[in-house]
């Protein structure tokens, strides 16, 4: 049988214009992949490495997702129903929150892999989506869109409703988005997110050659 075409689409993500990394997100069939590689942060303090994979079939989603850096390692998996959590696991046992548990986790979550997914795959701007990556809860919530010719600028706000923030120590639990999407072609096409909190602003173009 003819296997599903695999429909691939990299981004750089950069910080201050200082090339950090890059993002590759695959899709074939009911499988999606998403893989995050930064080999360039100042001084090698964030570098690392993330890798997820999630199998939908019907209303069931399962995601499994490996996290390395120089710090800490993490790996997670979780299966959905219709959006709602139903099992969870993490190791190592240290990197578990009060929110690793299926039972504290209420309403329908997008793992990682299927929330980037979304972002890609989309004729509006992206509202109320709900991220579970099995230690924190995060919701993204549009705030304005803007239309310019054949350009819609969405801009959202993202915070952490549950769990931890990111960065440890620096706790960083709300952040602002940007996403531009060219609407020439459907789905939208992204071309470039940013995500700000303070001083900090890391942003993902298309790679050049997309």
């Amino acid at each position: 049988m003819a296997q599903p075409a695999q429909a691939e689409e990299r981004f750089d993500v950069s910080l201050a214009g200082d090339h950090l990394g890059r993002i590759t997100h695959t899709r074939s069939g009911g499988t999606q992949d998403l893989t995050l590689l930064l080999d360039s942060t100042p001084f090698g303090v964030f570098d690392g490495s993330y890798s997820g994979r999630t199998i939908s079939t019907g209303a069931v989603a399962r995601h499994s997702g490996r996290t390395r850096s120089t710090r800490k390692s993490r790996d997670v998996s979780m299966r959905t129903e219709g959006g709602e959590l139903r099992e969870v696991a993490l190791s190592p046992e240290a990197e578990r929150t009060a929110l690793t548990a299926s039972a504290a986790v209420t309403g329908p979550v997008l793992d990682p892999v299927n929330a980037f997914g979304r972002l890609l795959e989309t004729a509006s701007c992206p509202d109320g989506l709900r991220i579970y990556d099995g230690r924190r809860v995060g919701v993204l919530s549009l705030e304005e869109a803007r239309r310019e010719a054949n350009r819609v600028t969405c801009h959202a706000a993202y915070r952490v409703s549950g769990g931890p923030g990111y960065l440890e120590p620096l706790g960083v639990s709300r952040l602002s988005v940007e996403l531009i999407y060219d609407t020439n072609v459907s789905p939208w096409r992204l071309e470039q997110v940013g995500a700000k909190s303070g001083p900090f602003g890391l942003t993902l173009h298309r790679s050049a050659n997309e």
